[in-house]
């Protein structure tokens, strides 16, 4: 997942400027701070400010997914939102990832509005990272509105505010099946691949002999090492190639 994809932070006027303040759970205490307060706060280690709505006959899409980069669990509300979880959990460089880190509450010429993020995601550089999950065909004028609203507080706060719009069930099941192999990586240099690359079982006969080789390969799809159009279901003729530098 590209990170520095940010929401297009629209200009501010006085016709839109707004006042601020957050809300936020820390060690099972609820706080609320100005906007102009909260950009230190380690909202990483937050606890939830909302729980997931049911409802009779819901469809439970909800739930916990594991993110071994992490060694934690952190909760999605939806398929897609499990969806943006996985590609974090290969992120290089992501070292923490809380789910509903806070309420933000503004003041509005046309009355109060509220939203709470769907992700806040730390990385090892000390970045922090606001996310909305939300499939592109569902982001209609007032989504797009209220996104761009916090794309105007993240980039005042220093941060960068990332919209998830993919909706890929294909991409999903691959990645949940290249998971569980990420441990087989193979610190050897990969051998060099033609630039057009090659078929999946090839690629894995140069890596190991039988299941060995297969699960190195998973293992360097996973890491992003190799690369495969992971929108299409992955089978021994899929074509794979180097991740270019």
């Amino acid at each position: 997942m590209d990170l520095t994809q940010k929401w297009p932070v629209p200009p501010t006027t006085e016709a839109n400027r707004t006042r601020a303040r957050v809300e936020y759970r820390l060690d099972g205490v609820q706080l609320e701070l100005d906007a102009v307060d909260c950009d230190s706060v380690p909202f990483e280690r937050g606890n939830p400010v909302r729980n997931f709505p049911s409802w009779r006959l819901k469809r439970h899409y909800d739930g916990y997914h594991w993110m071994g980069a992490l060694g934690a669990s952190v909760g999605f509300e939806s398929l897609t939102e499990r969806g943006c979880l996985i590609e974090l959990d290969r992120t290089p460089g992501v070292v923490a990832v809380a789910s509903q880190p806070m309420w933000i509450r503004w003041t509005t010429p046309d009355g109060p509005r509220e939203h709470c993020p769907d992700y806040f995601v730390r990385l090892d550089d000390g970045h922090a990272v606001l996310m909305d999950v939300k499939p592109a065909t569902q982001i209609k004028d007032d989504v797009r509105r209220q996104f761009d609203m916090t794309a105007v507080f993240a980039a005042e706060r220093g941060w960068r505010y990332v919209v998830y719009d993919a909706e890929s069930v294909v991409r999903e099941a691959n990645l949940r099946f290249l998971g569980p192999f990420r441990d087989w990586a193979s610190s050897e240099e990969l051998p060099r691949l033609p630039e057009d690359g090659l078929p999946l079982a090839e690629v894995a006969a140069l890596l190991g002999v039988g299941s060995e080789g297969f699960a190195h390969c998973y293992a360097h799809l996973w890491s992003g090492a190799l690369e495969a159009d992971l929108d299409q279901a992955l089978n021994i003729r899929t074509i794979v190639w180097q991740r270019s530098v």
